[in-house]
């Protein structure tokens, strides 16, 4: 197969995946299934199932690429950055899945699209990273588009009621804490590739080994969490799919299409790099969030278009900088 054919394989695949993750990802987590009457409330369930998939997609992506780089070799060189990243990971989709309950699907979804936010915090306050003034401009115009959009919703009439102090409070705080925690796992992420890549002589480390050891950290930081803290959840999430089984049919879906999706992304980082991956990125984003709306009918105001264009702008803007970045790396 050629280049270009294998590179429309990847973008096909990467909407494909994707697009049908998040389709199916709304209606696991927010609709109300007809016999059970009740939500699907099992976040580290779902977190486990999906990692469970993901690490046994990575265990064979990784045996077919023959790196020459053993998964023993990886974890004794990095446990300690993989134990982190993935605790930030397994906490952070529980609480964005508990911020469900008070926030719509769609301010989910703008919100976990402003990945830059959450990423320069950690950078700035952790590793002391300097940003430059470009990606501060961003960031502040993903964040006016965000609350554009949440004030949109409210309508111009709207007062605040204790309602709205509640949805602040369970449903804003929760998801803000989530995208701390995604900037967290996206800092360290690029840490560690960093100082692999500064390393003279050192081995490199490939989306195989990302995929396949952080999804083994994922399910054993949830086997742990709802053995000791939550069988509950376990026992909630049995009897609500033996009522309604075709949640299972859902969360195997859900799972399978995001363990795919990261096969795709990380093929296409390796062999077409990080400049056709984000544009890729960048779309599949905004077609989600406007399937979103088509698909279930979600009504969005004029303020609140307004809102999405900024950010997705903020998002656009953010792509042409790492465009601009890479570009220059490779000339110098």
């Amino acid at each position: 197969m050629g280049a270009q054919l294998k590179l429309a394989a990847c973008v096909t695949g990467i909407y494909a995946t994707f697009l049908t993750w998040s389709l199916v990802h709304e209606p696991l987590t927010t609709r109300e299934w007809p016999n059970s009457q009740a939500r699907f409330q099992a976040p580290c369930v779902m977190g486990l199932v999906q990692a469970a998939v993901a690490a046994t997609a990575g265990a064979l992506y990784l045996r077919h690429a023959k790196t020459g780089y053993s998964m023993r070799e990886f974890w004794r060189g990095s446990y300690k950055d993989l134990l982190a990243i993935s605790f930030t990971q397994s906490v952070s989709s529980p609480l964005a899945t508990y911020a469900l309950g008070y926030v719509d699907f769609l301010t989910y979804m703008l919100a976990k699209s402003c990945k830059l936010i959450p990423i320069l915090v950690v950078h700035l306050m952790l590793y002391r990273t300097e940003i430059a003034r470009d990606k501060k401009i961003v960031a502040v115009a993903v964040t006016v588009g965000v609350v554009i959009f949440n004030v949109g919703s409210a309508g111009p009439a709207a007062k605040v009621s204790r309602g709205d102090s509640v949805s602040l409070i369970y449903g804003f705080l929760p998801l803000a804490l989530s995208l701390l925690l995604d900037g967290f796992t996206n800092a360290t992420q690029d840490t560690m590739l960093k100082r692999n890549r500064a390393q003279q002589g050192s081995k490199p480390i490939t989306g195989g080994h990302l995929m396949l050891g952080l999804n083994i950290c994922i399910v054993l930081w949830n086997l742990l969490y709802l053995a000791v803290c939550d069988r509950q959840q376990i026992r909630g999430a049995k009897a609500l799919i033996a009522q309604d089984p075709h949640v299972a049919a859902y969360l195997l879906t859900y799972a399978a299409c995001g363990a795919l999706g990261q096969i795709c992304i990380f093929y296409t980082l390796q062999n077409y790099g990080s400049l056709v991956l984000v544009m890729v990125t960048v779309t599949r984003k905004m077609v989600s969030l406007i399937l979103s709306i088509a698909v279930y009918s979600h009504h969005v105001t004029k303020l609140q278009w307004l809102g999405i264009f900024i950010v997705f702008g903020g998002i656009t803007g953010e792509a042409a900088l790492k465009r601009q970045t890479a570009v220059r790396e490779k000339s110098d």
